[in-house]
């Protein structure tokens, strides 16, 4: 019951947060640059901004990648042992 206990820690979501915030960016940033890289070196933003994040498509886009890093900091700050603040 391991994951209880860390639910219940303060320390242990204030990591969660930092290295879920840390992740989402990266995450996002590498999402963009591998799907739609031609159109970043021609500066093809318009592009882009159409298949991504027009006509309301951008909540989607944000709150998979924002679930995915949630989930990824959640397990990977369950599995360090000591929270405490340094």
């Amino acid at each position: 019951m391991r994951i209880l206990e860390d639910l219940k820690n303060p320390d242990y979501w204030v990591k969660v947060l930092q290295l879920g915030t840390i992740f989402f960016v990266i995450f996002v940033g590498l999402s963009l640059i591998i799907s739609h890289f031609r159109q970043i070196i021609s500066g093809d933003f318009a592009v882009i901004y159409q298949d991504e994040f027009s006509d309301g498509k951008w909540v989607e886009y944000f709150l998979v990648k924002a679930a995915i890093s949630l989930v990824y900091a959640m397990y990977m700050t369950s599995r360090r042992k000591n929270f405490n603040r340094q």
